[in-house]
This record gives structure tokens, C-alpha cells and sequence, in this order.
């Protein structure tokens, strides 16, 4: 894949504390990619999207931009002029080029977020999501090959702001443009990044494919942070190249070694078991009591307590009905347990 921008040990910091900013961020945005940055709040998602964007200057470290890269930068809050029309508001943006050729680019690009209807519209008269896409199509005119979104549109709501998503990375994938996008909606940046920065007090904590940084956490922050799991603390048993024998749940269990996994001769590791990876069985190994049901629409999360005074959290079909107290029985799919070195 053709690289575009890199960065190589960036440092950026608010405070003497250097508790907030960025410390020694390096990685590397590729041509056509979306590149998603999440993190809590202050983890220094938005500190590194305008130092890429050039309205913030890195204390130390280095940007190389590759040649031919242009980017364009989206805000996380942008005002409109409400007194102007679409069409207007979109040529004040442009420098450098005859009226009849602004006119051509401006429709062209409202064409492509299908809002040509509204070229000649106020801007305030148009809906929250067709203001959205004129703030798109101001950054699309200037013709970039990335685009960089700041949380634009967490005031939309949940399936507007899906549904533009859909179409705007699409249309990039279309166009060949990367996107670095900040967010943190956790669902949405599985679901439409192709891959994912997971920062901390400004520190990558991994970065992957969304299906690796799910189902491959590298430390316990990056798999509490991507969702509901249980953690369990098992007993090494054996190790080899390819496989961890740990015994928990009074079971001795055989599962996968990752590649992060480092033989510290240690008498413990820590296991990340997702709910969806343990299943009703009616003669499952394990069995438990309901003590909390929680309707998600699909699927239901159910915490159990085993007869060891364990809780374990497991999703159930929704259409199970399931209430306090109910026995069940249960087993966990081995082959999705993971296994972190660190306890």
C-alpha cells in the first residue's frame, strides 16, 4: 500500500505533568485506508488529528508527507453561515479558480453526496445531516487525498449519523481518498475502519485490524475498552509454540498461544473470554444461577453465578426468556479464549 503520511516518535504535551497530549505516537496512514483513532476522553485522539492537519505544531518527533498528499481537515464543531446559500457558502471556501469552474466542482461534489437539490438553498433551511454533508463537500472540493474527521458528527443521531457514515466511506473508498477519523463510538469504528489506533494518556495501546484489536487484545485496557468480557485468572499448566494448557474453572483447559505471549516462567496468566463465546447447553460443563438479565434486542446479557460463587457474563438468544435464579447450563468456546502474560 502506497503510504501517504508517517510519524515517527511525536510528543506534544499540555502540561508538566504530561498527563495529557501525545508521547512518541508513531505509525503510518496509507492511500484509500480509514484509519480510525478511539480513546477515552483526553487520550489525545484529537491532539494527533490536527497535528496531522497541520493546526498544531509537534513538540518533537517527525511528520514526513509523502508527495502529492493533501488533506483536508473537518472539525469537530463547524459553524455554517445560516444567512448564506449552500452554493455560497461553498465558493467562499474556493481560491484560485474562474466562477464557472467553482460551479462545475461545487455541483459535482453535492452531486456525489446527493444534496444537488440544495445548491441554492439557505443553509438554514436544510436538515442537520444535509449541513453535514455541505461541511463534507467543503473539504471534498479542495480536492484532498485524505480527509480528516474530528468527531463531526456526534450531534447526530445514532442511525443518521450510521447511515451518512456508510455512504461517506464508501464514497471515499470510491474515490481513492484515505480518512482518519476520530471517534468514540466504539460500534463504529469496528464496524467501518479498516484499522484501528487505540490511544491512553496518549500512548498507542495497539493498534490492528478491528477484528485482531476485538478478538486479539493485547492488554487488558484494549479488551475492556472494546466491550464486555470476562476476566479470568487461570493456573499455567503448559506451554508450547502453538498452544497454552491452563487449568480454571477447576478445568484444564487447552488454547491457542498468541503471539504476544511471553514466557515469563510465570504460575499465572490472565484469560479474556467474551460472552458471546460461552453458549447454552443443556448438558454444558458448567452450571450456574441467573442474577441479572439485561434485554439488548438480539441477544440478551446474562450474568451467572457458578456454585463457586463466580460470576460469569454470557449473551443469550433474546427470544430465551431467562429470569433470577433460573438454573443453566453452560460451555465455553476454548478457541476463542485469549490469553494475556500480564496478571
Amino acid at each position: 500500500m502506497k503510504k501517504i503520511i508517517e510519524l515517527k516518535d511525536i510528543c506534544y504535551r499540555y502540561d508538566r505533568r504530561k498527563t495529557d497530549g501525545i508521547t512518541d505516537l508513531s505509525f503510518t496512514i496509507f492511500q484509500s485506508e480509514c484509519l480510525c483513532l478511539v480513546g477515552p476522553s483526553g487520550s489525545g485522539k484529537t491532539t494527533t488529528a490536527k497535528i496531522i492537519a497541520d493546526k498544531l505544531s509537534a513538540q518533537s518527533g517527525e511528520i514526513k508527507i509523502f508527495e502529492n498528499t493533501k488533506t483536508a481537515y473537518v472539525p469537530q464543531n463547524s459553524e455554517l453561515p445560516s444567512e448564506s446559500t449552500v452554493f455560497e457558502y461553498l465558493k467562499s471556501t474556493l481560491t484560485d479558480l474562474e466562477d464557472e469552474k467553482k460551479e462545475n466542482l461545487i455541483r459535482a461534489n453535492l452531486l456525489l453526496l446527493g444534496i444537488s437539490n440544495e445548491m441554492h438553498n439557505p443553509i438554514s433551511s436544510i436538515s442537520g445531516g444535509q449541513r453535514q454533508r455541505v461541511i463534507i463537500a467543503s473539504a471534498l472540493i479542495q480536492n484532498p487525498n485524505l480527509i480528516i474527521l474530528d468527531e463531526p458528527f456526534g450531534h447526530l443521531d445514532e442511525k443518521l449519523r450510521s447511515d451518512l457514515m456508510d455512504e461517506l466511506f464508501t464514497l471515499f473508498k470510491d474515490q481513492a481518498i484515505a480518512c482518519l477519523w476520530v471517534t468514540h463510538e466504539i460500534k463504529e469504528a469496528l464496524s467501518f475502519s479498516d484499522r484501528i489506533i487505540l490511544l491512553n494518556y496518549g500512548v498507542i495501546q495497539q493498534a490492528s485490524s478491528p477484528t485482531e484489536i476485538y478478538q486479539k487484545p493485547q492488554n487488558l485496557f484494549t479488551a475492556e475498552f472494546f466491550g464486555r468480557n470476562n476476566t479470568i485468572i487461570g493456573q499455567l499448566k503448559t506451554l508450547s509454540d502453538q498452544e497454552i494448557g491452563v487449568k480454571v474453572l477447576n478445568q484444564e483447559i487447552i488454547i491457542p498461544r498468541p503471539k504476544e505471549f511471553k514466557d515469563k516462567n510465570q504460575q499465572e496468566v490472565l484469560l479474556i473470554i467474551r460472552p458471546e463465546h460461552i453458549h447454552l447447553e443443556d448438558k454444558g460443563k458448567f452450571k450456574g444461577k441467573v442474577k441479572k438479565v439485561h434485554f439488548q434486542g438480539a441477544y440478551s446479557l446474562v450474568e451467572a453465578e457458578l456454585s463457586d460463587g463466580f460470576y460469569l457474563i454470557l449473551n443469550v438468544d433474546g427470544h430465551h426468556r431467562l429470569n433470577y435464579n433460573d438454573k443453566i447450563q453452560f460451555n465455553i468456546d476454548y478457541t476463542k479464549v485469549y490469553c494475556l502474560d500480564e496478571v
